[in-house]
């Protein structure tokens, strides 16, 4: 994967060396990360980006998306009732830039999926751009893991719903475990002493999170 990253850095035909914006970004997405907007609801989207407050778009029988906050490399969208749409230009190390996307859902629980763009919006695979999801990262690292109780506790644990957020102000992004709705009340209570009451933050290197 760091080849690959690499090959993009240092390909000026795939990501342009000029900086981009989160508005050109917002113009020129395509259909598939935010459905069914037409050119001039992207326009009105991406209008007054220094904005705090909410802007939201009618899509006619698609319903509404609402601008939920920006900064010049930040843009949030809630799509749906249940969904949002995070994206955020990262910078590499010559200067260019990638897209990073997060697509959450929330039902019971919030499930997120991440997602890397070169800013032509070709999709990059996630390879070591990001780690791979771990329920682990959620467990404290003062506790006995022999211990009978947490053996017992963690093997409730067989699903893995993890969300995400992207910071406006900075390239962190925050994770967090959001298992209690998936568990039966009995089972949280017994898991709880022992997961971390923070979210897990990872930091953009210029080529990776870590």
């Amino acid at each position: 994967m760091k080849k690959i990253l690499f090959a993009i850095i240092f390909l000026p035909i795939t990501i342009s060396i000029s900086a981009q914006d989160i508005k050109s970004i917002i113009l020129s997405m395509p259909e598939s990360i935010v459905y069914g907007l037409e050119a001039s609801e992207k326009n009105l989207l991406a209008a007054g980006l220094g904005d705090t407050a909410k802007l939201t778009v009618d899509r006619g029988r698609l319903g509404q998306i609402t601008r939920l906050a920006s900064s010049p490399d930040f843009v949030s969208f809630k799509t749906s009732d249940a969904g949002t749409v995070e994206i955020k230009l990262l910078p590499l190390i010559n200067d260019s830039q990638i897209i990073c996307v997060i697509r959450t859902v929330c039902a019971d629980a919030c499930d997120s999926q991440l997602q890397f763009y070169t800013t032509k919006w070709v999709p990059i695979n996630q390879g070591d751009l990001f780690p791979k999801k771990d329920k682990d990262w959620f467990i404290r690292s003062d506790i006995d893991k022999n211990s009978q109780e947490f053996k017992n506790a963690y093997a409730a644990l067989d699903m893995n719903p993890i969300k995400m957020k992207l910071s406006p102000k900075d390239t962190s992004l925050s994770v967090y475990y959001d298992i209690k709705k998936y568990l039966s009340e009995e089972d949280y209570k017994k898991i709880e002493p022992f997961l971390l009451e923070n979210p897990k933050i990872f930091y953009w290197d210029k080529s990776s999170y870590n």
